[in-house]
Parts: C-alpha cells; structure tokens; sequence
C-alpha cells in the first residue's frame, strides 16, 4: 500500500477517517509519478504530520515507498485491519477471516508497539 492512498481510507465498520498506521515492513519501489500531483491533500501519513508542512522533496523520495505489511487501527472503534502483502485488508466484521487475523497476529504481535497495540482490540488468538 503506498503512504498517499492511507488519507482515502476510512473504517468500513464505524465509518471514521480517524486512522493510525504502524508499518512492519516498507520496500522502496520506484514509480515513474509526479509527485507534485500525487501530494497529499490533507495528512501526511509518512511524515505523520499536515500535508501542508511537507516539503516536496520528502513527496518525492515517499511516492516510492510501498508498506508491504503493517496495521490500521481506527482510534474511533479500536477494530484493527492488516496490511498482508501490500493489501489493506479492511473488511466488515462479517466478512473478516477470523484465521487470517490469527496468523497475523501471531507472525507480528510480538512487534508492535504497546502503545500501537493498546489501540487496537485483539481478540484472544489462543482460544481457537
């Protein structure tokens, strides 16, 4: 998922663009993009800060950057989506894979952040 698409995003379940992003894993990927075209409008989720005090150079050096695998957490409801090999996975709770979330959990637990992960409602990944 590139960092400039995160601002479009919003939680399908409560409907909240008040999003969090934790990478774990980031690949450069050059694209050949004007990244004055590309700037973010209104947050700048590489920098973590408004897109207005972004320079262009950090634009151009983060339109390259792909988040292969990380988390979204809505800090509206708690619920947390995996980012599974560049794919947001951000699915209504009917539609979520409970064993997909396991494996996530499992594989990247252990590295996220206590203050990521006290966002964040994590079911109890050994009871099934």
């Amino acid at each position: 998922m590139r960092y400039y698409f995160f601002e479009l995003l919003a939680c399908p379940e409560c409907k909240s663009d008040n999003l969090e992003l934790y990478e774990l894993d980031v690949k450069e990927d050059k694209v050949n993009l004007d990244a004055e075209r590309i700037k973010c409008k209104e947050k700048c989720s590489y920098q973590r800060k408004p897109a207005g005090e972004v320079s262009l150079d950090v634009c151009k050096k983060c339109i390259n950057l792909d988040v292969i695998d990380g988390v979204i957490i809505c800090k509206n409801c708690g619920r947390w989506y995996p980012i599974i090999d560049g794919i947001p996975r951000m699915l209504n709770d009917k539609y979520r894979k409970y064993h997909e979330d396991v494996e996530f959990l499992k594989k990247y637990l252990n590295k996220i952040p206590s203050d990521i992960k006290s966002l964040m409602k994590i079911p109890n990944i050994n009871e099934k």
